[in-house]
């Protein structure tokens, strides 16, 4: 394997893991903190997102497994299509009105960009080599 080829396959992996473990941990704490998911309902239903219930438990279902898959790298394409389409609608319904920064008065919309083109590379390039997919 050439060195880039090397390179471009650990930078996958670490887009990849990183993100993952971002989004395991939101999922997490959304289905297993005591009060988060009751939480999230009330601010999807606050925000304007039809059947905030299902919405809640969906959002955090796709986010822990979503995450998990991208960390091992088993349906990464998958799990970042749903993880781009909540993105997509986060970016709509919440942060776009918010303003570019995130700052302790708004909820901005520039970590969102970068999830959107994080998950935007692994649809295009897939797990990668280094990923348990590749192994199986």
């Amino acid at each position: 394997m050439p060195k880039n080829k090397k390179l471009n396959e650990l930078t996958l992996t670490l887009l990849r893991v990183v993100l993952g473990i971002i989004f395991t941990y939101h999922g997490y704490g959304k289905l297993f903190v005591k009060g988060a998911l009751p939480g999230t309902t009330q601010f999807f239903a606050m925000v304007g997102i039809p059947m905030a219930n299902y919405a809640a438990v969906l959002v955090a279902i796709v986010e822990f497994f979503g995450g998990l898959l991208l960390i091992f790298g088993l349906l990464a394409r998958l799990a970042s299509l749903a993880l781009f389409i909540e993105m997509l609608v986060a970016f709509y319904k919440v942060h776009l009105k918010q303003g570019f920064f995130i700052s302790p008065q708004a909820y901005g919309y520039e970590f969102i960009l970068l999830i959107l083109a994080v998950l935007v590379v692994i649809l295009v390039n897939g797990a990668g080599e280094l990923s348990l997919g590749k192994k199986i």
